[in-house]
C-alpha cells in the first residue's frame, strides 16, 4: 500500500513539474504588433496596417489577418475546430493540404512551433511558421520575405537559413474548403 502511495506522489510531482515548467510556443496579436514566442525567445513583428477576414466552414472557423510590417505584407491565420472535432495528428499533412504543397522542409521545431519552407504545387516556395499546441487550434504566419524569415529563424533557434527566393504575398494563400476540412481531410471527429 505504501509503495502505491509513493508511486502516486512521484507521478503527481512529475506532472506538476511538467505543467509548471513547460511553456508552449505561441502567437500574440496586440494593437500594434504580432509576437511569436518560444520558451526562451521571441520575435516582434510591428505592423502599420491590419485587415481581418473571417471564414466559417461547417466545422472550422478561420481568422485571417493581413498585416503590413516594414513595407512587407505577411499573413497570420488562426484556425479552430468545433467542439466535436480535432485536427489530425500530423501537422505536415494539414499544411500540405491547406497550402496545396508538394514538399516541405522543416528548419526547426520547438514546443509546438515549427519553421517550414514549403514548395507549393506550382513550384513557388513559401516561408512559414506554424504553431500547434493542441488538437483544436492551429496557427500560421507566412509570406515572410527570405530576409525577415532568416532573421526570425536565427533569433528563435540560432540557426542560419538559406535564401531561396520565397514568394511574398499580398493576400492569404490557404485553400480552406469544406472538402479539405471534411472528416479524414485535415480534421476528424473526436469519436472517430
Amino acid at each position: 500500500m505504501l509503495k502505491k502511495i509513493l508511486i502516486l506522489v512521484v507521478l503527481a510531482v512529475g506532472i506538476l513539474a511538467l505543467v509548471l515548467f513547460y511553456k508552449a510556443s505561441s502567437f500574440e496579436l496586440t494593437l500594434n504588433s504580432l509576437i511569436l514566442k518560444t520558451q526562451r525567445d521571441g520575435v516582434v513583428y510591428p505592423y502599420q496596417k491590419i485587415r481581418r477576414d473571417i471564414k466559417t466552414l461547417s466545422n472550422v472557423k478561420i481568422n485571417q489577418y493581413s498585416l503590413t510590417t516594414d513595407g512587407e505584407d505577411i499573413i497570420y491565420e488562426i484556425a479552430e475546430v468545433d467542439g466535436l472535432y480535432e485536427f489530425n495528428d500530423n501537422p505536415k499533412i494539414i499544411v500540405s493540404k491547406i497550402f496545396d504543397a508538394k514538399d516541405s522542409r522543416s528548419l526547426f521545431a520547438n514546443n509546438g512551433l515549427e519553421a517550414l519552407q514549403l514548395t507549393l504545387s506550382d513550384g513557388r516556395v513559401l516561408n512559414l511558421f506554424m504553431v500547434q499546441t493542441d488538437s483544436k487550434k492551429i496557427e500560421f504566419l507566412y509570406g515572410l520575405s527570405d530576409k525577415l524569415f532568416a532573421k526570425s529563424v536565427k533569433q528563435l533557434s540560432g540557426k542560419s537559413v538559406e535564401v531561396i527566393g520565397a514568394v511574398v504575398l499580398s493576400k492569404p494563400l490557404t485553400k480552406w474548403s469544406e472538402e479539405i476540412t471534411g472528416i479524414d481531410g485535415v480534421i476528424s471527429s473526436i469519436d472517430h
